[in-house]
């Protein structure tokens, strides 16, 4: 059987997406930050099994299937981890090593490669940045208002005017010129290689993994108006093995670490720093085109709700509007920010100052409104005939939302705004809504009764002890708060034992658990699977995480005293500190950073 390094399987998963994969075997609807449907598992007529764009997880509350996509692919095609892994990478494209020589995949070896090239790069442009050679583009960063620490996070650098600097570093390090040229920090041209990026200010483009996948170079000198040759004010890294700008987005290694379901997305670099800068961190941009749907999926497993913060002008607006149809399409709510008097964020922030910006986002508009608003633009609503155009257009807007409460409420303001009645309204959106001949006034979603566990059946301390595990793998300051009182070792279900080695050894490396990837330690037993998988797929809103951990932590703690004081009944003197032990427990208070 081959064997697969941890980096490849990481790759095919990211290659796949979850909620797009099992919407192959279940009719799946949105609900809230996961995904419902029936499971495909065992017989039901209630939805109980839920779906994670997020964590890219599965579980069954029904019957406790659950684990990560190779699992899902396990189950549904009867097959075992190395054959779902080959399923993975053949549904994404990917080429995987031959059996007999598992570690030889010359792709993905190249990959590799070009990571470790990208990172060097990245390196020598930052460090020439901070030296004599990079003082004018210093001077350029400093005059748009960046501060160091900004620079540092973003390993911002600049590439020398020199032909061949690059060329020379990366050449000394190891890399040939063709090497250098497939990673497209070069161009061959005649024969010829120089560097591809000169005289520019560098931007890292890093993925949600750590890697440098490529760059955005930008020119900061005014172009000679003598010279025939315009040189673009953005230069991107080519495709490469290692980089698809329509697949990859920049900053959100960064933004995928705020603590909240919103992302808001700008069109340039610049806005993206300018607003991180600011203190706002959940914020990402395209790679110099339009959003593409890979894009979009990429963005809704770490938000429910996207802010478009893009240029009001013609083009920005339509950009604006193909956005808001493919996230719509992949069921993501978005809303758009309008920026008055400026142009971008990055200006904005400039001009109006952070308070502004942040009001301007809490000022955002839903989608919808929106475009009403760009269709009533076109149509004289003072006029009979403006009207009943402005609602056919309406009409047409309406039929594309998912939700009957949304549009019952703008049909109201449509029947305020154009006093056409209500019933006219609705039989006009109802001619454009194709396979739904019910108004969505009568129309009513099911909405499913959330489980707090594995079908009720685990005990307090088991319970427990999952909840903490779930809190653990979401909350750093939480596991630093427990690390020393409730070790892996005091887990009293073997799985959950080993669950909790995995997550605290990702807590002590500094690294946050990944669900997907700790899961596959369990693939080759469904029970464990299925109790591992409950650690991480957790419904529940917890109001105070902190309490909830204190909770949690003293019921596992109580049960191992009453196990003790079980055992030592005729030991009066122990079963008194035990006692006293219980009593300090019940009034125990996690220390916090």
């Amino acid at each position: 059987m081959p064997r697969y390094s941890d980096s490849l399987i990481s790759e095919v998963f990211s290659a796949n997406d979850i909620v797009e994969y099992v919407s192959k075997y279940v009719t799946l609807q949105k609900r809230g930050n996961d995904y419902s449907g029936l499971c495909p598992f065992h017989n039901e007529k209630t939805p109980s099994f839920h779906v994670s764009a997020d964590k890219q997880l599965f579980y069954c509350f029904g019957c406790g299937a659950g684990g990560n996509l190779a699992q899902f692919v396990m189950r549904s095609e009867n097959v075992d981890f190395v054959d779902a892994i080959k399923l993975l990478a053949d549904n994404a494209g990917i080429t995987l090593p031959e059996e007999n020589n598992s570690y030889d995949d010359e792709r993905h070896k190249k990959r590799l490669r070009i990571y470790e090239m990208n990172a060097k790069a990245a390196r020598f442009f930052h460090d020439t940045l901070m030296s004599a050679q990079g003082k004018e583009a210093r001077e350029y960063l400093a005059g748009r208002g960046m501060h160091q620490k900004t620079i540092t996070a973003y390993g911002i650098g600049y590439a020398p005017q020199s032909y061949d600097a690059l060329l020379k570093h990366l050449k000394s390090k190891g890399y040939s010129d063709a090497e250098i040229a497939q990673a497209s920090l070069a161009v061959n041209k005649d024969g010829r290689i120089y560097d591809k990026f000169r005289d520019r200010v560098m931007f890292p483009i890093i993925d949600v993994r750590g890697n440098v996948i490529g760059f955005g170079g930008r020119i900061f000198h005014e172009p000679d108006p003598a010279s025939e040759y315009k040189p673009p004010k953005y230069l991107n890294s080519g495709e490469t093995i290692a980089f698809d700008k329509g697949k990859n987005l920049f900053s959100l290694n960064l933004a995928k670490k705020s603590d909240t379901k919103r992302l808001i997305l700008v069109e340039g670099y610049m806005d993206v720093i300018s607003v991180y800068q600011a203190g706002i961190h959940n914020i990402v941009a395209t790679l110099g085109t339009a959003l593409t749907e890979n894009q979009a999926k990429l963005i809704s497993k770490y938000a429910s709700e996207v802010l478009i913060c893009y240029d009001m002008d013609e083009a920005g607006r339509k950009a604006a509007l193909k956005a808001i149809d493919i996230f719509s399409a992949i069921g993501t709510k978005t809303r758009i920010v309008k920026l008055k008097g400026a142009k971008d964020p990055d200006e904005y922030i400039k001009k109006s100052g952070v308070a502004m910006f942040k009001k301007a986002l809490n000022e955002s508009v839903p989608s919808t409104e929106f475009k009403l608003s760009l269709i009533r633009l076109d149509h004289n609503t003072a006029e009979t005939d403006g009207k009943i155009g402005f609602v056919q257009d309406a009409a047409k807007v309406l039929s594309g939302v998912r939700e009957p409460v949304e549009v019952d409420a703008y049909i109201n303001k449509l029947v305020e705004e154009t006093g056409i009645g209500k019933e006219a309204i609705y039989a006009e959106y109802r001619k454009n809504v194709v396979s739904d001949t019910q108004s969505p006034e009568h129309r009513k979603i099911r909405t499913d009764k959330k489980s707090g566990g594995t079908n009720g059946k685990l005990s307090a301390e088991v319970d427990a002890e999952r909840r903490l595990l779930n809190l653990i793998s979401v909350d750093r300051a939480i596991y630093k708060a427990v690390k020393d009182i409730v070790r892996p070792d005091d887990f009293t279900e073997e799985t959950l034992s080993k669950t909790a080695d995995l997550i605290y050894a990702c807590r002590e490396e500094g690294k946050e658990p990944e669900a997907a990837e700790i899961l596959n330690y369990f693939s080759d037993n469904e029970a464990s699977m299925s109790v591992a998988s409950s650690v991480f797929y957790e419904l529940c809103e917890y109001k105070d995480r902190r309490k909830t951990a204190e909770d949690n932590v003293r019921t596992i703690l109580l049960a191992q005293i009453s196990r003790e004081m079980a055992e030592c009944e005729n030991d009066i003197q122990k079963l008194g500190k035990l006692i006293a032990r219980q009593n300090e427990i019940k009034k125990l208070k996690l220390q916090w950073d």
